[in-house]
C-alpha cells in the first residue's frame, strides 16, 4: 500500500513538472525586469529671482509626487553654460527635458539633438516656437499679457482725458528673450490703434534691474507728463519703484500718480500693489506651470496621449487648454507662421488689484519674502 501510494506522487509530481515546462520552440518565460524610474532633466536659466526659485520648487513637489527626482541645472544667465549641461544631461540618458532657455533660440540646436536621441523636450515659460523637434510647449500666454497690460492703460488714459491720449512707458525685459517678443506681439496691435498715446521704451540689457531703473529714471526726468508705466517683469522694478518713492511720487488714488502695470505675481510685485505704487498686476502662475510641466512630460515619455485640456482641482486657471498645434495668426499665439507645430499648453493669467494681494493661493505670497 505504501509502495503505491509513493509510485503515485511520483506520478503526480512528473505530471505537474510536464505542465510546466516550455512545449518545444516556445522559450521559457523569464523574470520580468525591474522597471527603472523616469529620468527627467529640469532647466532654469537663472535664480537670482524668486520667479525661477519657484519654478523649480513646482517642478520638484509634482515630481516627488510621483516618485522620482528632478535633475536641476540653473545656467547662471549663461548661454554657453546652458549648452554644455544640456550635454551633460543627455549624457545621462532621461526620459525627458523640461527647459526655460536663457536664448531660447540659441538652444534650437541643442533642442534637436535631444530629440532626435528619443528625449522627450517639454519647453516652459520662455516660448520656442521655432524648430518643430519639440514635443511640448507651455506657456502662460504671454502674448496675452501683453494684450491685458495694454487693454489696462488704453482703459486709464480713456478715463483721465476723456479719450484715449498720453504718455506711456514700456520697460522692456532682454530683447532675446521670447518672453519679450511675445509680450509685444499681444501689445503692440493694442497701441498702435491710438496714435495719440505715445509710447517711449526703456530697455533693460539682459534683464538687469539696475538698467531699467536708470533709464526709466531718465526718461521721467525728460518728460515731466508721463502717465503709465508698462513693466514686462516685477523683476525690473525694484529700481523703478525706489526712485518713485525717493522722488516722492504719488501713490495710487493720490493727484499726479502714475498708473504702473506689474507682471509677474512676484512677492515684492505683489507688495507694490499693497503700497499703491501697482494699480494693478498680472500674475503668472509660475508654480502650477512647471508642476503640469511635469505631468505632461512624464506622460509623453510613458507613451500616454494627452488630453485636449489639463484639469487641476481650485486653480484659477483650470481648465487649461492644450491646443495639438498652434494656431498661427490668433491668440494666444504668435502672429506669423512658425516651425513648431505640436501642443501647446495655454495656462490663463489672473488680473489682481490692491484687494486681491493677500490671497495665500497667490504664488508669491505662497513663496514669501523677497
Amino acid at each position: 500500500m505504501k509502495k503505491y501510494i509513493i509510485f503515485l506522487l511520483f506520478g503526480l509530481l512528473i505530471l505537474a513538472l510536464t505542465a510546466c515546462a516550455p512545449t518545444a520552440g516556445e522559450p521559457a518565460a523569464e523574470e520580468p525586469a525591474a522597471e527603472e524610474p523616469i529620468k527627467i532633466a529640469f532647466f532654469v536659466p537663472w535664480t537670482e529671482d524668486v520667479w525661477y526659485v519657484a519654478a523649480i520648487e513646482g517642478a520638484r513637489s509634482r515630481a516627488e509626487e510621483l516618485g522620482f527626482e528632478l535633475e536641476v541645472f540653473n545656467a547662471g544667465y549663461d548661454v554657453a553654460t546652458q549648452v554644455q549641461q544640456w550635454d551633460t544631461a543627455m549624457a545621462g540618458q532621461p526620459d525627458g527635458i523640461i527647459f526655460a532657455g536663457v536664448d531660447p533660440l540659441a538652444m534650437v540646436p541643442s533642442v534637436e539633438a535631444a530629440h532626435d536621441a528619443g528625449i522627450v523636450v517639454v519647453a516652459y515659460d520662455r516660448p520656442l516656437w521655432e524648430t518643430a523637434k519639440l514635443d511640448a510647449l507651455l506657456v502662460v500666454d504671454t502674448v496675452g499679457i501683453g494684450r491685458v497690460g495694454a487693454e489696462q492703460i488704453v482703459a486709464y488714459l480713456t478715463e483721465k482725458y476723456g479719450e484715449p491720449r498720453g504718455k506711456v512707458i514700456r520697460v522692456l525685459g532682454d530683447l532675446a528673450d521670447t518672453w519679450v517678443t511675445d509680450i509685444s506681439e499681444g501689445w503692440n496691435p493694442v497701441m498702435q490703434q491710438y496714435p495719440d498715446i505715445e509710447i517711449l521704451e526703456a530697455t533693460s540689457g539682459p534683464w538687469e534691474p539696475e538698467l531699467a531703473a536708470a533709464n526709466v529714471e531718465q526718461l521721467l526726468l525728460t518728460n515731466d507728463d508721463v502717465d503709465a508705466i508698462f513693466v514686462d517683469s516685477d523683476w525690473l522694478s525694484s529700481g523703478i519703484v525706489t526712485y518713485l518713492q525717493r522722488e516722492g511720487y504719488p501713490v495710487a488714488g493720490e493727484e499726479g500718480h502714475i498708473f504702473f502695470v506689474g507682471v509677474g505675481g512676484m512677492p515684492q510685485g505683489l507688495q507694490y500693489l499693497r503700497d499703491g505704487y501697482y494699480d494693478v498686476l498680472i500674475n503668472n502662475p509660475i508654480v502650477d506651470l512647471t508642476s503640469v510641466a511635469v505631468d505632461i512630460t512624464y506622460a509623453l515619455a510613458t507613451g500616454q496621449e494627452l488630453p485636449a485640456q489639463w484639469v487641476r482641482e481650485g486653480a484659477y486657471w483650470s481648465p487649461a487648454t492644450i491646443y495639438p498645434s498652434p494656431i498661427y495668426g490668433q491668440a494666444p499665439f504668435p502672429s506669423q507662421e512658425k516651425p513648431y507645430r505640436g501642443p501647446v499648453l495655454n495656462m490663463e493669467n489672473r488680473l489682481i488689484d490692491v484687494t486681491m494681494a493677500d490671497d495665500p493661493t497667490l504664488w508669491g505670497n505662497m513663496a514669501g519674502g523677497e
